[in-house]
């Protein structure tokens, strides 16, 4: 398995096909429907009409899953993929909690950068984090993001 950006080159091996034994796929990471940007194109009016249109055929549907699924599932016969495109933010610049508690307060040239936003969505104890990543970046307290666990402790 070979990393790559946001994402990875995921092998399968088929030995028995011989020089032809190895398939790739590009396995991505989802996108967050908690932090976008959507410009007003057909495209992106489209994708919104495809997500909010779902959870009235599908109750329990996680709206994460739809956008990725609408924004990533290609054409095929009886389905018409979107044509939206697709750009990935700099995730130490739009930081998810999980990146900065678990890397960034720990690599000494990740911890200088300052995020455009922090999405505290890999902890439940929010409101303590937002508050004390608020210290740090904002009131610059070095360590306040100190006394957390990386993950979660329940």
């Amino acid at each position: 398995m070979v990393i790559i950006a946001y994402g990875f080159d995921e092998l399968f091996e088929e030995p028995s096909m011989g020089w032809a034994k190895t398939s790739h796929s590009i396995r991505n990471w989802l996108y967050n429907s908690g932090l976008f940007y959507i410009r007003p194109t057909i495209p992106s009016i489209e994708l919104s009409d495809r997500v909010f249109g779902r959870p009235l055929k599908e109750p329990e549907a996680w709206d994460k899953l739809l956008f990725n699924e609408e924004l990533f599932f290609p054409s095929h016969p009886g389905y018409n993929g979107l044509h939206a495109s697709k750009r990935t933010m700099d995730f130490y610049l739009f930081l998810n909690s999980k990146v900065l508690f678990r890397t960034v307060r720990k690599d000494a040239n990740l911890i200088k950068t300052k995020p455009v936003t922090v999405h505290i969505n890999y902890h439940p104890d929010k409101l303590a984090r937002m508050k004390a990543v608020m210290e740090f970046y904002m009131d610059g307290n070095l360590d306040a993001l100190k006394p957390f666990p990386d993950g979660s402790e329940w």
